[in-house]
């Protein structure tokens, strides 16, 4: 690759003023040197993310699904990357209750049931990026451990101009922004990762649609997952754009 991960994101970073770090994602059969799992930080993957941007804490930080460890509080976790089947409770929980969820509180995120199951069944198979998903900040990275996504926090107005970059070579208005369904960690991860059969690499998605994230994102705060293809052509495209050219 030409240019840097690191230099990848730092540029992005740089072109629309984001105030916390950019984040890589890849997968590792090994836990990386001084990592942290995920679920010592947070029961919420995508909010040990969102504070590894921050810096909270320095990372990297790594989820992995291990028999005898905590993976996260959400009990499609787990399927999201790819280490499991979704439950077949999720549709009833993601909606209005189940005579297959004992002692938990109905979502209402579903019109129904069965709505679910067909939104669940649309994603496709998702596969693992390695034994152990491990989530970097950018300018830690060194050389390509094989990065898949990067994951930038920001502002409405610098994810607005990050979704611009985007659309800087689409020749249609529709293909290159999604704004998608799911947990927050689909949207950071799962989504712009390319894990599941179904997804573009063509995209980026923003949110997190997913309402349990005011637990943690601010609210004038919102993120974007990116395909490392796509990080490489909007970094590629600055010099050439709006954003280079008013500045």
């Amino acid at each position: 690759m030409a240019i840097l991960i690191r230099e990848i994101g730092a540029a992005l970073a740089r072109a629309v003023n984001l105030k916390v770090r950019p984040i890589c994602v890849y997968g590792s059969d090994r836990i990386p040197e001084n990592g942290i799992r995920t679920a010592s930080i947070s029961p919420c993957i995508a909010s040990a993310i969102y504070q590894l941007a921050t810096g909270t804490i320095d990372g990297p930080i790594y989820a992995g699904n291990e028999a005898d460890k905590f993976f996260c509080r959400c009990i499609g976790g787990p399927a999201w990357f790819g280490y499991d089947n979704f439950d077949p409770r999720l549709a009833g929980l993601m909606s209005m209750g189940s005579k297959e969820v004992k002692d938990c509180n109905p979502k209402y995120l579903k019109e129904s049931e069965q709505v679910a199951f067909e939104m669940y069944k649309s994603i496709g198979k998702v596969t693992p990026l390695g034994k152990y998903v491990i989530m970097e900040a950018c300018e830690n990275v060194q050389g390509d451990p094989g990065v898949k996504c990067i994951i930038f926090f920001g502002t409405s107005g610098q994810i607005r101009d990050l979704c611009a970059l985007a659309y800087f070579r689409a020749r249609d208005v529709l293909s290159k922004v999604s704004v998608p369904w799911g947990p927050a960690c689909a949207t950071l991860v799962t989504y712009p990762a390319c894990m599941s059969k179904n997804i573009s690499n063509g995209q980026v998605f923003i949110g997190p649609t997913d309402p349990s994230a005011r637990e943690w994102l601010p609210d004038d705060y919102m993120a974007m997952g990116v395909p490392i293809k796509m990080a490489v052509q909007m970094a590629e495209d600055i010099e050439k754009s709006f954003i280079y050219k008013r500045a």
